[in-house]
């Protein structure tokens, strides 16, 4: 369990497990996962049951843990479909450059030089 100190007084944030808790100054010095929900950080006595969630998240209640799903099911999908759509825009852009290649020879796009600087527009500089 590793414990990282801000400043004397200030909050801390204690690792747990894979997992961040908030510790107030004053607090108890070790912090168990179970001890507080994961989602609404509310205290969870011994004598409730526990909901479990990924192995290290204990939540108060079905209610904090199905939310929890739920987030992390949204955070899921999310990433799926920008995976998706990173991949169709790599395809996209394969095919586009197959097919300006096929009717024309690949151009290197270079930067301005002295030679040709005065050929390229140039963008107005606000006055200061």
């Amino acid at each position: 369990m590793a414990a990282t100190a801000v400043k004397g007084d200030e909050e801390r944030y204690v690792m747990v497990a894979s997992r961040f808790f908030r510790v107030k100054p004053g607090a108890a010095a070790r912090h168990h996962f179970l001890d507080s929900c994961f989602l609404c950080k509310r205290s969870i006595s011994r004598d409730r049951d526990i909901f479990m969630y990924k192995g290290d998240a204990a939540f108060c209640g079905e209610e904090c843990r199905q939310d929890q799903m739920a987030m992390d099911e949204a955070l899921h999908a999310a990433a799926r479909r920008h995976r998706k759509q990173a991949a169709a825009e790599q395809a996209a852009g394969t095919a586009r450059r197959e097919a300006a290649g096929a009717t024309t020879a690949s151009m290197v796009h270079r930067r301005p030089t002295i030679a040709n600087l005065g050929a390229v527009a140039r963008t107005p500089v606000a006055a200061s």
